[in-house]
């Protein structure tokens, strides 16, 4: 994966509640960590290197590249924007320096509690998994005639390949004789009967 950043920090603040004057240089370190941890992992290395690089060449607009364009422009931005909001609502509110952690504070503001930091992490980790949902089906839909690389992510071994679930929640629904429906950990569907 290159250093290749597949939104900017002027896209994030034009559709985002970012303001203007956070310096880039704060929201560059998490776009680039949101796009490796979770756009990678959708995608899988193959099919997020070709998008890479179509933004590092700039050919975008190539007759080649229209399937390419659609993912640039349509579902991934949103998904990384929020991804990117999560992992900045912590890492602008604190910031190191050479006398160790220190959390930003002004007179004319009040600073929220951690707890309600998290919150808000959350919140925009959900709006982010939301888009990211919307993004997997895309791919899972028109990966055999649009984007092969998703289907052949590669096989070194360091490749990501494609996580096609979102939203993760253990959720234990007991054993073979409370639930008809579980089979020993794996799910099977109950036969259809009149």
């Amino acid at each position: 994966m290159t250093n290749t950043l597949i939104i900017s920090d002027i896209q994030i603040k034009e559709r985002t509640a970012i303001h203007d004057n956070i310096d880039p240089k704060l929201i560059y370190p998490d776009i680039k960590m949101a796009q490796d941890m979770y756009i990678a992992k959708t995608c899988g290395t193959a099919l997020f290197e070709k998008l890479q690089s179509i933004v590092d060449n700039g050919t975008q607009n190539d007759a080649e590249n229209v399937h390419y364009k659609r993912l640039l422009d349509e579902y991934i931005p949103d998904a990384l924007m929020y991804y990117v909001l999560s992992e900045l609502v912590i890492s602008v509110s604190y910031q190191l320096s050479n006398k160790g952690v220190m959390r930003k504070q002004s007179e004319n503001t009040e600073i929220p509690s951690k707890s309600e930091l998290d919150s808000l992490s959350s919140m925009y980790k959900n709006r982010a998994e939301f888009y990211d949902e919307r993004l997997k089906l895309y791919l899972i839909e028109w990966a055999p005639t649009r984007f092969p690389e998703y289907l052949n992510p590669g096989n070194k071994a360091d490749t990501i390949f494609p996580d096609t679930t979102s939203f993760t929640m253990p959720v234990y629904l007991g054993d073979d004789e409370c639930n008809p429906y579980c089979n020993k950990g794996g799910f099977t569907a109950k036969p259809y009967t009149e």
